[in-house]
């Protein structure tokens, strides 16, 4: 599927005819598109592309619901069989095991690949191509309760100076399950270290995880972080919502700010009050190691079927994908359910202070990896995060350093047995 520029009626600047480089007959029959995505999906852009679809009587979009938990697998099952959808919706980490399965194929996005940026789309894309359309985007960032902090900390050492005296708090429940290394990636990466080692805007397989940068970050670790308010999720949201408690600020996304605006959260007899909106500021993390912080953002978007391409389809599925990445769409979904757009012209319409500091806080995001072994090296480094904030017998009479080290070695061996 190839967008390119088109001087007349357009979908974000494009004629149908541009979307492969092929003409369409005026009268050309309605094709449907079936589109496989969750309802959450459905909620945020749906209305619109329906909207779109109203005006096109070439295109009929057919949207088909799917557990999020088992979208992928269905479609991995369906496409060889020829009936799955023309169209997935879902997660950009999902593009390596799409990949691997052979169920998408690569897109051009032509002239509005200038509305999206790089990091957006390096969240779709494998060994060197483009397999995905961007939807919108999710980052962490530092949460705090103005009711409890007015201003937030700014500097890596205002930051250190607050998780020292227990004011902030993460949804990791240490004690009983383990580490998050997608919210922790926030503190590894103020170290100069990222999971893997990034080459051209892309993630290679080489694990980032070494030299005198991982030796600070343990020791940080060890030493500095087991300041930080670990609970589970009710527990952090009571502790930040509760005035009663230090904890001011925590590292989370938009589903962070939202549940402690949306939801109370009972610990034991307490249930502190739903803060609202203008209680609750988004900002800029600051870096504790002293580099750049590169959290992890994760992306929303859309993949073409493997089966679409040279066939009838061709052209009306590439419509539907131009309409989710043009603008009218992609706005919807922060209207509907305040999403981040990824292409930039909806983000320029938007004003709201949550949207706009996520977005200055993500400026730095990497996408999260998509390679379709990445739950194993998530797994290990979780695991070795946790023993060092443990530490004692977590360690098994190693000490921190070493119990990490190892872990990296068991990253190697889930790469290498890809």
């Amino acid at each position: 599927m190839k967008i390119r520029k088109a001087g007349v009626v357009a979908l974000a600047g494009l004629t149908a005819a541009a979307l492969l480089g092929v003409s369409v007959p005026a009268t050309a029959a309605s094709t449907t598109v079936t589109i496989w995505l969750d309802q959450g999906s459905k909620d945020a852009i749906g209305g619109a592309l329906l909207a779109w679809d109203a005006k096109d009587p070439t295109v009929s979009v057919n949207m088909v619901v799917k557990a999020f938990g088992d979208l992928k697998k269905l479609s991995i099952q369906a496409i060889p069989r020829g009936t799955g959808p023309d169209i997935i919706a879902g997660a950009h980490d999902w593009t390596g095991g799409l990949v691997a399965a052979g169920v998408i194929a690569p897109v051009s996005l032509g002239a509005l690949g200038a509305k999206f940026s790089e990091t957006a789309k390096s969240g779709f894309s494998m060994y060197g191509k483009l397999y995905g359309v961007p939807g919108w985007t999710e980052n962490t960032a530092l949460i705090y309760n103005k009711t409890k902090a007015a201003k937030p900390v700014t500097t890596g050492a205002a930051f250190a100076a607050a998780i020292a005296a227990g004011k902030v708090g993460m949804h990791i429940d240490v004690a009983g399950g383990g580490t998050d290394p997608y919210h922790m990636a926030a503190f590894s990466s103020s170290f100069g270290i990222d999971q893997y080692v990034r080459s051209n805007g892309t993630w290679t397989t080489t694990i980032g995880f070494t030299g005198t940068p991982l030796k600070n970050y343990v020791n940080w670790l060890d030493t500095k972080a087991k300041s930080i308010v670990f609970a589970g999720w009710d527990g952090n949201a009571n502790n930040f919502q509760n005035p009663a408690s230090p904890v001011a600020y925590m590292i989370s996304g938009p589903w962070g700010a939202g549940t402690v605006v949306n939801d109370t959260h009972k610990v034991g007899d307490l249930t502190p009050a739903k803060l609202t909106q203008a209680q609750v500021g988004v900002a800029v993390i600051p870096s504790i190691g002293g580099k750049t912080v590169h959290q992890f953002s994760g992306v929303r978007g859309y993949w073409e079927s493997v089966k679409v391409p040279g066939t009838s389809k061709a052209v009306a599925v590439g419509k539907v994908l131009a309409a989710l990445a043009g603008k009218d769409v992609q706005l919807a979904s922060f209207t509907s359910q305040a999403k981040t757009p990824a292409n930039s012209d909806a983000v320029a319409k938007i004003t709201d202070p949550w949207i706009k500091g996520f977005g200055q806080a993500g400026v730095n995001a990497y996408p999260m990896p998509a390679f379709a072994f990445q739950g194993g090296t998530w797994d290990a480094i979780g695991k070795a995060e946790t023993a060092v904030l443990k530490g004692g017998a977590a360690l098994g009479g190693k000490t921190a350093l070493q119990y990490f080290e190892d872990s990296i070695a068991t990253q190697q061996d889930v790469i290498d047995g890809q």
